[in-house]
């Protein structure tokens, strides 16, 4: 009898409690690294308070996704943009060198998630805006215009998915926004990073109601 082999893969697991943990006067960042040009920022932001962020460390296009409540965004070309939950913002780089994300409430703290990786840049100048709104339950939703590859979904409790592979160079960041996934056999609970590649297709399932999973993928060429 044939056994069919088993599927071949590469990953890292980082688990939440095992982040560097940075703290500064207003604002307390949570920070996950990967080798290949992959950082997570996980900011809390209190009220009223201004924090300056940018690029140091891995290469790549900066991505901003809001997780609770706004901010306002504040780089060389334009001040006090605000940036709401349901859509995922991309930075120049000119722009990401240095830049500041204030929080405009005075009782609520908010919590935005910082992604540098090496994704192609926009051709535009500007600051990029995408919608990943999360008003379809149960699917990983993307930008409508393709731009960016990301996706976003909200997910009940025992449904399952799978992400198909982007190829032979391709890297697949899984990052738990909320609640709690197995994800190619592994459980990756609230605010663990899982990077994946050579990787034939990516199988999860939600182990939790109202469970997020942020989901990109990039070249392996672009990383290098």
């Amino acid at each position: 009898m044939n056994v069919p082999a088993p599927a071949v893969y590469n990953s890292r697991f980082l688990k939440a409690d095992r982040r560097a943990v940075i703290k500064a006067e207003g604002s307390q960042l949570w920070r996950t690294t990967f080798e290949q040009q992959v950082r997570l920022d996980d900011i809390f932001i209190l009220p009223g308070a201004t924090v300056q962020a940018g690029t140091a460390g891995p290469g790549g296009q900066l991505l901003v996704l809001p997780i609770v409540g706004g901010a306002l965004l504040t780089t060389a070309q334009e001040t006090d943009r605000p940036l709401v939950p349901g859509c995922l913002y991309a930075i120049p780089a000119v722009d990401a060198r240095a830049f500041t994300l204030a929080n405009p409430f005075g009782k609520e703290t908010v919590n935005v998630l910082l992604i540098q990786a090496p994704v192609p840049a926009a051709a535009s100048a500007a600051v990029q805006e995408y919608q990943l709104p999360l008003t379809t339950k149960n699917m990983l939703v993307a930008p409508e215009s393709g731009a960016l590859p990301a996706r976003v979904g909200l997910y009940d409790s025992r449904v399952k998915g799978t992400i198909p592979a982007i190829g032979p160079t391709g890297l697949s960041l899984c990052y738990v926004i909320n609640g709690s996934f197995e994800i190619e056999d592994r459980l990756v609970e609230h605010r663990d990073a899982l990077l994946l590649w050579e990787t034939p297709a990516i199988d999860f399932e939600a182990l939790s109601e109202t469970a997020i999973l942020f989901y990109l993928e990039f070249s392996r060429d672009l990383a290098l």
